[in-house]
């Protein structure tokens, strides 16, 4: 007995290490006084502060998972930067005049994903249209044949996209304007992914210094950033493409809200929310601030039962709650429930944990899979017997198994879990 026990102590510590629900943690972000973005990673708080008027064009920099996207710096109620789609092709370069935007229509960044910016709001029921051009398929590049007219920082420019090189390495996008003011010759820049732009999900361009910064952490550093975005949200304000004071996330953070529910009550049925998380980068948004009062110091209500579960870049999941908002500055609290990331050999698995544990009458397993598979769930007694056994169908991505437990007497056991590419192992406990 003392041999079977030793064994199975052994293939615990090869398992996978179960962590307790950890504390609340009080952290904030803010946009500041001065009009600023800061990128925020939940495991490791605040990673960068950027002044938010230091650009006006972003390039996405994944083209074919981002739809070509181009975004527009809207800070300031949509004034710092305004793109007029002026309804003219690239053989009308030499025709266009600031008089073309008064039949113009205004294009705004969307906010359900990073995939859709300024420059691909142009209605279109071609899948080859992204906007401001065209992809072609036999250089699988994206070619430019629309002009805009941006207004950047009070200046106007005429600008065209003419290609995003995506079907090579290294991605390159190259564009042209004109001061509309001063004509000049047209100027002509490119910005290449690789190397300055490598870890980015975006490269972005300033008018006035004519050149391209990074202005981000690395994609894998961040989770979410508070910034001014534009919404059509129902509530966010009258008329549409409000400018407001959010959270987005980043790309494949994933997100539930739970609300109006009790934070507690919430985590105790987390099932419910963390098997349909969203990558809609606005699920956390605006909204979980009221404005109460119209007048300087601009007060807002932050109500007590809202908060939001989501799936860090590292693949943890957190519980995160807004607690106040004034002057920009947006303080929350956040725990763990529970480290996702799998550290063992086992290919088909990228997260799992168990909980409640200690169990009363059921236990809830949370498995993250690369692909379908059927496994055995085994709950092992200390002597070895097998005392529960059932087989289950589970799917890629995450799947939730209820482990009925109220039969079993109270101590420790080991929950085994088998299946393709696939042997975990966990110290669980029935406490009734």
């Amino acid at each position: 007995m003392k041999k079977v026990f030793l064994s199975m102590i052994s293939a615990l510590t090869m398992g996978i290490a179960a962590q307790a629900q950890q504390a609340w943690m009080i952290d904030s972000v803010s946009i500041g006084a001065s009009a600023q973005d800061e990128y925020y990673s939940l495991k490791n708080g605040s990673q960068r502060i950027e002044n938010s008027k230091n650009w006006h064009l972003g390039f996405t920099l994944s083209p074919i998972g981002d739809s070509a996207a181009v975004w527009a710096n809207h800070q300031s109620g949509n004034a710092f930067t305004k793109v007029f789609n002026i309804h003219k092709d690239s053989t009308q370069w030499n025709t266009v005049t600031l008089a073309d935007t008064a039949a113009a229509n205004l294009c705004f960044n969307n906010d359900q994903g990073w995939y859709q910016g300024a420059f691909n709001d142009v209605p279109s029921s071609d899948p080859y249209n992204f906007g401001w051009g065209y992809y072609d398929a036999v250089s699988h590049n994206i070619v430019g044949d629309s002009i805009f007219i941006v207004r950047a920082n009070g200046v106007y420019y005429k600008l065209i996209i003419e290609q995003l090189q995506a079907a090579t390495a290294p991605v390159t996008w190259t564009f042209s304007y004109e001061n509309l003011s001063t004509p000049a010759a047209a100027v002509q820049k490119t910005i290449v992914k690789s190397p300055k732009y490598d870890n980015n999900l975006f490269a972005y361009f300033n008018f006035a210094t004519e050149s391209d910064t990074n202005r981000e952490p690395a994609i894998a550093n961040w989770d979410f950033v508070i910034n001014r975005y534009t919404t059509n949200s129902v509530g966010s304000g009258q008329g549409t493409n409000n400018n407001l004071v959010g959270v987005l996330t980043n790309k494949g953070v994933l997100v539930t809200k739970a609300k109006p529910v009790d934070v507690d009550t919430a985590y105790n049925n987390y099932l419910t929310y963390t098997t349909s998380m969203s990558k809609v980068i606005s699920v956390i948004g605006w909204d979980w601030k009221t404005l109460v009062s119209v007048a300087p110091p601009f007060l807002y209500d932050v109500p007590d039962s809202t908060s939001y579960f989501m799936k860090d870049k590292g693949g943890d999941l957190w519980q995160m709650q807004p607690l106040a908002y004034s002057a920009g500055k947006m303080i929350f609290r956040k725990r763990m429930l529970f480290p996702l990331a799998v550290t063992n050999v086992n290919s088909n698995i990228q997260a799992m944990n168990v909980y409640p544990n200690p169990a009363h009458q059921n236990m809830h397993v949370l498995l993250d899979v690369k692909n379908a598979s059927k496994v055995q769930v085994m709950i092992i007694d200390f002597t070895g017997k097998i005392v529960s056994s059932f087989y289950s169908s589970i799917n890629s991505g995450l799947n939730a198994l209820d482990i009925p437990c109220n039969h079993l007497h109270n101590g420790n056991y080991v929950l085994s879990i088998k299946g393709e590419n696939m042997n975990i192992t966990e110290k669980v406990t029935i406490s009734k």
